[in-house]
């Protein structure tokens, strides 16, 4: 069967997309209805599909932001494995990412399953944690004659400004070469739970808990902040990315968020843990 390439919103295909992926976490699941409902606006994602009498048999696809990607919900059903559908689907996005520009397209796997797939597209682990039950990979391909990293070319001057969905590929990809929030945590290991921290994120955004701000040098992000804004009384919390060395015009940009939300005082509670 040939896989059929969707480009979102597409709200006719959700149901069926739901009902392949319900096994799938609520974040990433909530993720996908953002994504193929209402849409993302100036989102470039695309998910390939194996059709068979209206039923989804299998599905892989990419959330793309500028030369950036993330691979993900790559998902036969158990009943129609063994015929070569994964391979079919992540061949057609990986394809529209190429042709479409993309340089580097980032993965969450495991160990378990990354020999079976992946590195036969190309991909070679960035990152790996020691997890249980199977340890936890991040892995990365990157477009023939790219020889550099995302962040090298990132410009000089600073701007700040609001971020959210369409980036997302941009924050996952900020914390494969960053460190993140905590300074307890090595980069492997906030880099192969960038997906799910992200995506919880955001969906702390869209519930109006938290507003998230980014720093770009030219059009790449390179810092991530966060603060409460659902906190009552004069005194909230912040989060910044990466902990050390963060951008100063971003860490001015959230205090400004905090103060025009009527906060008097701003916390960054995992700043004091580098001295734990």
């Amino acid at each position: 069967m040939k896989p059929l390439l969707i480009i979102p919103p597409a709200p006719g295909r959700w149901p069926a997309l739901r009902d392949l992926l319900a096994h799938e976490g609520a974040a990433p699941v909530a993720d996908l209805e953002h994504r193929f409902v209402p849409g993302v606006a100036g989102g470039q994602d695309a998910y390939a599909v194996i059709v068979s009498g209206g039923q989804l048999l299998s599905v892989a696809g990419i959330n793309k932001y500028g030369d950036l990607g993330v691979l993900g919900h790559v998902y036969t059903r158990p009943e129609h494995r063994g015929r070569g559908y994964a391979r079919k689907v992540t061949e057609t996005v990986l394809g529209w990412f190429e042709m479409t520009g993309g340089k580097w397209v980032f993965l969450t796997t495991t160990d378990e399953l990354d020999e079976g797939l992946y590195w036969k597209f190309g991909f070679a682990q960035l990152h790996r944690a020691e997890w249980a039950p199977h340890n936890r990979l991040v892995m990365v391909r990157i477009a023939h004659g790219v020889t550099s990293e995302p962040l090298d070319d990132a410009g000089d001057s600073t701007a700040v400004r609001d971020v959210g969905r369409v980036e997302w590929p941009a924050i996952v990809a900020l914390l494969q070469y960053q460190a993140g929030p905590d300074p307890r945590v090595p980069l492997a290991e906030s880099a192969v739970t960038a997906e799910p921290f992200t995506l919880d994120l955001l969906a702390h955004q869209d519930r109006g808990s938290c507003q998230l701000k980014g720093a770009f040098r030219g059009q790449r992000l390179v810092g991530l902040g966060s603060v409460a804004t659902d906190q009552p009384g004069s005194r909230t919390y912040a989060m910044l990315i990466p902990h050390a060395d963060t951008p100063p015009e971003l860490r001015a940009a959230i205090l400004d968020l905090a103060h025009a939300k009527g906060y008097a005082q701003v916390d960054f509670p995992m700043e004091a843990l580098a001295h734990v």
